[in-house]
């Protein structure tokens, strides 16, 4: 099981592998969202989606505009 912490660093590091030029489409941001999540064990799946979904826009915005 992973806390948030290490949950938001494994999903920056899985961006950072990608070489993103460009943020993610809507529906490319959701595919990464749901693969991420079958990826990482959360403690509780209940927000697994919206707080990935929530570091990847951030991530985007900090690198990628």
């Amino acid at each position: 099981m992973l806390t948030r912490e290490q949950a938001k660093v494994a999903v920056h590091a899985e961006l950072r592998s990608r070489n993103l030029t460009e943020p993610f489409g809507a529906d490319d941001l959701l595919a990464f969202c749901k693969e991420m999540r079958g990826n990482l064990e959360f403690r509780t799946q209940g927000e697994a989606l919206s707080d990935i979904k929530t570091w990847t826009e951030k991530w985007e915005a900090l690198w990628l505009r």
